[in-house]
């Protein structure tokens, strides 16, 4: 599916920074640093995050721009539409 946990490292990442601004340091273990800092960098290029300073140990702090928060609401959208068609298909049967 499309939304599962893990499935895509920037769709996790940005889910997350929709709560709270991220640094490296607070991230679940199963996330390997050198992925950790591609998809900070992908999501920075395409201007959906912004450093908002470093923590006391020198990290980076993330959190989503406007652009991001659009995105994430887009994307949530996308989810309750996706599962909304999925339990219609399931009643069906």
């Amino acid at each position: 599916m499309l939304f599962k946990k893990g499935r895509d490292l920037k769709i996790t990442l940005l889910f997350k920074m929709d709560k709270t601004p991220i640094t490296r340091n607070n991230q679940s273990l199963y996330v390997s640093a050198l992925g950790y800092y591609k998809a900070i960098s992908f999501l920075k290029k395409h201007g959906l995050i912004e450093c908002i300073g470093v923590d006391k140990n020198n990290q980076k702090i993330w959190k989503l721009t406007e652009k991001g928060k659009k995105f994430v609401s887009l994307l949530k959208e996308i989810k309750t539409l996706l599962m909304e068609t999925y339990e219609e298909k399931e009643e069906v049967k």
